[in-house]
């Protein structure tokens, strides 16, 4: 299989999560505030069971409900691109992956479901997957995972596995507070602006939209590369 097809699947893949995350943006902005001298300020800075809480949102049901339709749309939309190139064999275990993980997420937030009790941070992350600002997040990381090992691409599979990293800490990390530690000149308590949570989001929306962008690229200029040698040696 050439890499080139490869990657116009999974670039359209990453086009469409990422474009999903971008126009979620708007419903995680929050009421700015700032913290005036001399008062106690404090915000949570990092959480295995998530950062995003869903309900510290101004519109946390339209929140719920644009993910329920997106991910309609974003099944239909895998499943008709992997269609027209022939392998929807291929999508299939990353759109069962999805579909399971949103059963899941459903069943879990419906039961009102508070988690594991343990002191291991990681199998604490379960508690992502009971509806949050983040679990869009966990669910399109485990999918492109997913999608990337049965293309068996050696290109895709490091990217998914980096984007997973990416959505983890986006998932479990203050916004405010990583890019602080970048070396940012940002102030990790104050945010006038309410967009703490929608960077968290904005990040990871940000990689699948340049890594979707530059495969289809990439796979535009293979295909004009090898049209002009086949043009080449035809008259030559």
């Amino acid at each position: 299989m050439a890499v080139g097809t490869v990657s116009r699947r999974y670039g359209f893949v990453l086009l469409v999560h990422g474009l999903a995350l971008a126009f979620a943006l708007p419903l995680y902005l929050r009421p700015g505030y700032q913290c005036l001298p001399g008062s106690e300020c404090g915000v949570p800075i990092e959480s295995p069971e998530g950062i995003l809480g869903a309900y510290d949102l101004e519109r946390p049901g339209l929140l719920q409900v644009y993910w329920v339709l997106l991910l309609v749309l974003q099944t239909v939309a895998v499943a008709w691109w992997y269609r027209r190139h022939g392998r929807l064999g291929r999508a299939v275990p990353a759109l069962a992956t999805a579909v399971a993980l949103a059963a899941l997420t459903t069943a879990l937030t419906a039961a009102d479901w508070h988690g594991i009790r343990t002191t291991s941070a990681v199998v604490e992350t379960v508690y992502l997957l009971r509806f949050n600002g983040a679990t869009p997040l966990v669910v399109s990381a485990l999918t492109l995972l997913v999608l990337a090992l049965t293309e068996r691409s050696a290109a895709w599979t490091p990217f998914a596995l980096g984007f997973a990293f990416l959505a983890y800490l986006a998932a479990t990390y203050d916004s405010l507070y990583l890019l602080g530690g970048l070396g940012l000149p940002v102030d990790a308590l104050a945010d006038p602006a309410g967009v703490r949570q929608l960077l968290n989001l904005a990040g990871p929306a940000a990689a699948l939209l340049v890594g979707g962008g530059l495969a289809l690229l990439s796979t535009e200029l293979t295909v004009r590369q090898r049209s002009k040698a086949r043009t080449s040696s035809s008259t030559a």
